[in-house]
């Protein structure tokens, strides 16, 4: 008798030891698993977001400096500016016309401000930095001089531009920063002044909200622009205004650049985060997110997990002795499912041999497999489709676009791409809602669906712009394409308020040899529809290379709507 029951102790300590073991690694397993999933999947959001706030940081910028390379090159700002410096210098008899030639440039700038919400005020500034003229006319009397960066010579060799530092406005305290250009005389190659602009930052909140925003209610993308000169956040989605200095450690954070990290941020919250610097503006910028809210499905599924180990332990060990054959076959199939799914393998169905405990943990492998495949499609669904118009989104778009240009240079597959944009859609906003804008937003990528083939695909390339790339489509099929995507929203009974007309106009652009990457390619049908834009709307415009003069000159085919 007691050599019967020393024998059933070590089977049935064999028995636990044979089912803890292998549960507990598969569970570890899993966990690690999710979690490293998780990880890769919240690095590279956040990573795709901080590429999309630096390229529309950068293109915000860049919009700016060509205003004020269009503003410059009014005659009225050259010419009185050359007279100004002109009679300034003469004897007084001349002097004195000096005030003229400032309130023409002044009446210039004054007009020329009231059409932008986010500039405060446009300057015109000699060399040494003091106002000439203003928009804001108390500005030349009433206000100091302007303080110039003390690199502006390096900067305007640079980049033909340059930026002040961050300040705030007193009445707000929302922050402001100087940018500008240098003003050349029309007779002679030389530097006679300075043409800047003081825009307000808060112009870049929305971009950084668009950018930021998040599907899963309970994830929350918090991101901030930090001054890297002095350490100090001036601006956040989250609602904060005015200038806040960081945590040395939240700083060295842009020592490891697009590197997620695990940190308390300054309000002591335990989140995961990033850091990207924007070298142009001396910027940087911090994305983050709340660590418990990303990791809660990951600590649920360790906690389920150490629960059915633990009840599948207790009940395998109370009848160890009589199925300690029949654990092995099913634990062995469970240990390599687990590896399967260790190694990446998500298309792992185990078999249910028999409805026992062994059978029930198998089942809940499986549901968690399953569990984990439909939280990995859901994850490349939301990644890659524009929720709103079920359209690809900006990233897909784009890689497709990539994909073409690889096919052109290596197979010498032509294709050609749409630039499409709503007309007047911020006056459906203003009239009918944001919600009939949406509205409009989902029909459109509806009629897009009916108009293209398989083949092609179109994407929200930002706001109420399209990209639609034409496969194996040359200039004359693209704009016959064009044309008939024109048509069918111009007729279109749009379901909001009174049924407004809704048109668009669409920017045709074929592929070249010419062309370097996508970049050009995307340039020229942003021209196309700008010229469409300025013909009136509601048509299409092809712009192509003219091959027969080689000189790299533009030919414009314009498809203009009919009367």
């Amino acid at each position: 008798n007691y050599d019967v029951m020393s024998i059933r102790n070590r089977i049935l300590l064999f028995s636990v030891l044979v089912t803890l073991l292998p549960s507990f690694s598969m569970g570890w397993m899993l966990n690690n698993i999710m979690h490293a999933t998780i990880t890769e999947k919240i690095e590279q959001q956040l990573i795709d977001s901080a590429s999309i706030i630096e390229r529309e940081i950068a293109l915000w910028y860049k919009e700016r400096t060509y205003d004020l390379h269009v503003f410059s090159n009014s005659f009225v700002i050259s010419e009185n500016l050359s007279k100004y410096l002109y009679t300034r210098s003469a004897p007084k008899g001349k002097a004195g016309e000096t005030s003229l030639f400032t309130r023409k440039i002044e009446t210039y700038l004054s007009s020329v401000q009231k059409q932008f919400d986010d500039y405060t005020r446009l300057l015109v500034l000699d060399n040494e930095g003091a106002v000439v003229a203003s928009s804001v006319t108390a500005d030349v009397n009433a206000s100091p001089p302007i303080q110039l960066p003390e690199d502006i010579s390096e900067q305007i060799a640079a980049t033909k531009s340059f930026t002040g530092e961050i300040h705030f406005q007193t009445e707000t305290n929302s922050p402001l920063m100087l940018i500008g250009i240098p003003l050349f005389s029309d007779q002679y190659d030389e530097q006679i002044g300075l043409l800047a602009v003081e825009v307000r930052l808060q112009a870049i909140l929305p971009l950084l909200e668009a950018a930021l925003a998040n599907t899963q209610k309970d994830i929350y993308l918090s991101g901030s622009l930090i001054h890297l000169k002095d350490g100090h956040r001036f601006l956040s989605n989250h609602g904060s205004v005015g200038t806040v200095a960081l945590p040395k450690k939240i700083l060295q954070l842009f020592n490891s650049p697009l590197h997620l990290q695990d940190f308390v941020d300054f309000r002591g919250v335990r989140v995961v985060g990033l850091a990207s610097p924007i070298e142009q503006l001396h910027w940087g910028l911090i994305i983050k997110v709340n660590h418990d809210a990303v990791f809660a499905k990951v600590i649920q599924s360790r906690d389920r997990n150490i629960l059915i180990v633990c009840s599948f332990a207790l009940v395998i060990g109370f009848a160890a002795y009589l199925l300690a054959r029949q654990i092995i076959k099913p634990l062995k199939t469970l240990t390599n499912g687990a590896l399967q799914v260790a190694n990446g393998d998500l298309n792992v169905q185990l078999p249910i041999l028999k409805n026992d405990e062994l059978g029930f943990t198998t089942r809940v492998f499986n549901e968690m497999v399953v569990e984990v495949q439909q939280t990995h499609a859901k994850l490349k669904q939301l990644a890659t489709t524009d929720n709103l118009t079920k359209l690809a989104n900006r990233k897909l778009i784009m890689e497709n676009l990539l994909q073409q240009f690889e096919c052109f240079h290596r197979y010498k597959t032509a294709f050609s791409i749409l630039m499409v944009d709503l007309d007047h859609f911020k006056n459906i906003n203003d009239t009918y809602g944001h919600q009939a804008g949406d509205t409009v937003l989902r029909q459109v990528g509806e009629i897009f669906l009916d108009a293209l083939r398989n083949v092609d695909i179109a994407g929200r390339y930002g706001g109420e712009e399209f990209l639609i790339i034409l496969t194996e489509t040359d200039g004359e099929n693209a704009a016959h394409t064009a044309e008939r995507i024109r048509t069918m929203v111009r007729e279109h009974s749009f379901a909001i308020g009174d049924q407004p007309q809704i048109t668009a106009s669409i920017g045709v652009a074929t592929v070249l040899k010419e062309d370097a990457n996508e970049g050009s390619l995307i340039d020229r049908a942003d021209r196309a529809l700008y010229q469409a834009k300025e013909n009136g709307r509601d048509q299409i415009v092809y712009l192509a290379d003219n091959a027969s003069t080689h000189s790299g000159e533009e030919k414009v085919v314009s498809f203009p709507c009919a009367a």
